[in-house]
């Protein structure tokens, strides 16, 4: 959110965070660093978070919705 002179402006600043653009920052992360997607640990509490959980090598729900909880590894 823009905040202009201490105030919020209703503005949004930056691209949207979605569901699939955190699976691609995963994947990309992963590949700067050298590593597998399998290699690599993510974890999400929302629906918006599945996709990353998906690509990553162990995918943790945390204080998650069922739905995230019964597609993580772990929670």
């Amino acid at each position: 959110m823009e905040v202009v002179d201490g105030r919020l402006t209703g503005q949004v600043l930056g691209a949207v965070v979605d569901r699939q653009a955190k699976a691609e920052a995963l994947r990309r992360f992963a590949q700067e660093e050298g590593l597998m997607p399998e290699q690599t640990v993510a974890i999400g509490d929302g629906a918006n978070d599945l996709d990353m959980l998906a690509a990553a090598g162990l995918g943790i729900a945390f204080n998650a919705k069922p739905v995230v909880r019964d597609a993580a590894d772990a929670a």
